[in-house]
Parts: structure tokens; sequence; C-alpha cells
């Protein structure tokens, strides 16, 4: 089992579209919903990162490319490209994902099954970004700062990531 299924229970490309175009709509809210989820954590965590390394927090109301950019001079070069990978993705599905493929006009039978496979592989690939990034992040901070505990909730309940 890979590490992105237990951290997410089934991946978007494990789960069948629905024939029933009102289901399949209705599954992409729900992933849709879990991924916009984790890109709410992955901005606060964005704070804590920037507290951590900077000594004070971001701008009330700072975007996570903001907090992003004024933290990668304190970051090793790879982890400031994935940082802004994990943005990338972020603002992809906020903003982006809905008009990809082709555009998802939103009225049950009029987008294809093949538009929503499109657009739940497009979710689990930022999601996974996502995850990925936020995990080589938190690594980062534990491992340079002794005094950080960052702490990690998945179905399998609450660890340490110091103890990982």
């Amino acid at each position: 089992m890979r590490e992105a299924d237990l951290r997410g229970g089934l991946l978007a490309q494990e789960v069948p579209v629905p024939g029933n175009p009102e289901d399949a709509q209705q599954l992409l809210y729900l992933l849709l919903g879990r991924a916009i989820a984790r890109c709410q954590v992955a901005e606060a965590a964005a704070e804590t990162i920037h507290q951590v390394l900077l000594g004070k927090p971001p701008r009330e109301r700072s975007t996570l490319g903001a907090k992003a950019k004024a933290v990668e001079p304190q970051l090793p070069d790879h982890l400031q490209a994935e940082y802004r990978t994990l943005v990338e993705a972020r603002n992809y599905l906020v903003h982006r994902l809905l008009f990809d493929h082709g555009g998802w006009k939103g009225i049950p039978g009029l987008d294809s099954p093949e538009l929503y496979r499109k657009l739940y592989d497009s979710i689990d690939d930022a999601t996974q970004t996502i995850d990925r990034v936020s995990d080589l992040l938190n690594r980062y901070l534990v491992d340079t700062n002794p005094e950080v505990a960052i702490f990690k909730i998945s179905d399998q309940g609450v660890e340490d990531i110091r103890d990982l």
C-alpha cells in the first residue's frame, strides 16, 4: 500500500466514475472539498513555517505564495522549488481546475465521464503534491529546529513526526 493510500484513503484514480451524472458530480465535489481542506492545512502550516524560520508571524492575510516567497532564502534550494510546486498545486485546485480539460459545465449530464475522470485525476495529482511537499517541509522543520513539534493527524491517529 502506498503512503498516499494510508494518508488519504481511496485515491481518485481508484474510484470509478459513477454512471449516474449526479453521482459523478457529487463525487467531484467530495474530492475537491477534500483537496481544498488539504490546501487549508497547507495554508495554516505556512504560518508556522514562517514563524519558525523568520521568528515572526507573516503579515495578516498574506497569501500562501507570499509566505513561501518570504521564507525561500531560509530553505535549501530543493525545498524552495518544492514549496513553489505546493503553491502551484494549491492555486491550480482553487483557481483553474474546473476550467481545465476543456471546461466543466457543471450541469449533470452535459459533462462526459472522460472529463470527470480527468478532473478526478487532476485533483488527485495536486493533492498528492500538496501532501508530499508538506511532509518534506515538516521534516525539514523538525530536523533543523529540535524545539519544534509537528503532529500528523491521519486515519491511524495522531503521530509526532519527530518519532517517525
